[in-house]
């Protein structure tokens, strides 16, 4: 039996349906479960995290390779799936919980440096990257699979049209990898784009230094809000306590940053120089209180 008609039994067997709005399309090939897994580099025994476990079958190939498995799974009913797959495995921990509101510094403090091995579900990989980023020293790697579009974006160069937020932030605090495409035919349902394995490490230091995370991140989020505004429109109401217009064009000059640029045509090193300008006006001219609330989506 191939594991996409396995798949579509267990579907049946248990009424359930994959759902698309959530992004669940199951990797069923087991020739490129193998190669995920050859290509993550674990080392048997070492646990890994897998988000979006769906019905347990890289959970599988994940276990064969004599790997511990932290399975975080959202979905009810593939939960109770995963429940009786691996019912009295060791190497399985199984974790019903929403990956975007999971305490994974909890969860770090238990086994240590977390490593992701995940085909994650496409309707919120986005926002998942943003969350590794923001606790990225939990992370020791991210192996992922992407759509296609989304692990382009990730590597983009400036001046393009996928070069973004996310471009920027992984630029300046990771190094990101694009291994291998997998076909639409290897997932179940059959997805209509191509995917992407991804891999992504934050290496310590940095590849690019910079002072003020928090800043950073608000100055890029509001540099890219309005992608055909110059940085001089963007940047008026800059989202950092403190700032103002006459302090964004100071730090501009500073950093050799011209306003009359657009967000896109900056490379990281240039935001971070930027960042680093503003950041360094405002702790001149005021205390900086470094314990700041979230700012991701």
């Amino acid at each position: 039996m191939t594991k996409a008609s396995e798949t579509k039994r267990i579907f049946k067997s248990y009424g359930l349906a994959p759902k698309k709005w959530m992004g669940q399309n199951l990797l069923v090939d087991h020739l490129y479960l193998q190669k995920i897994v050859q290509s993550a580099r674990l080392v048997p025994g070492e646990a890994v995290v897998e988000i979006g476990a769906g019905l347990g079958v890289l959970t599988e190939a994940l276990v064969r390779h004599g790997t511990r498995v932290i399975a975080v799974e959202v979905d009810a009913g593939f939960f109770e799936v995963l429940e009786e797959k691996f019912s009295g495995q060791e190497q399985v921990e199984l974790i019903h919980a929403d990956a975007l509101r999971f305490d994974f510094r909890k969860l770090a403090d238990r086994i240590g440096k977390l490593r992701v091995v995940a085909n994650l579900p496409y309707s919120i990989s986005s926002r998942l990257i943003f969350l590794f980023h923001e606790n990225r020293d939990l992370f020791s790697s991210l192996c992922i699979l992407l759509q296609k579009e989304v692990a382009e974006r990730l590597v983009a160069e400036p001046g393009t049209k996928d070069y973004g937020v996310l471009t920027v932030l992984l630029g300046i605090s990771g190094v990101v990898d694009l291994e291998f495409d997998v076909p639409p035919k290897a997932f179940y349902p059959v997805p209509e784009v191509t995917s992407t394995f991804v891999r992504i490490t934050f290496p310590d230091p940095p590849p690019v230094a910079v002072r003020d995370n928090l800043t950073l991140v608000r100055l890029v989020k509001a540099a890219f809000a309005n992608r055909r505004k110059t940085l001089r429109n963007t940047l008026r109401n800059l989202p950092v306590a403190g700032s103002s217009a006459d302090m964004v064009s100071e730090a501009a000059l500073a950093s050799a940053i011209d306003l009359n640029r657009r967000a896109e045509t900056l490379t990281p090193e240039e935001f971070a120089r930027f960042a680093d300008a503003i950041y360094d006006r405002l702790a001149q001219g005021s205390e900086i209180h470094l314990d700041r609330p979230r700012d991701y989506p």
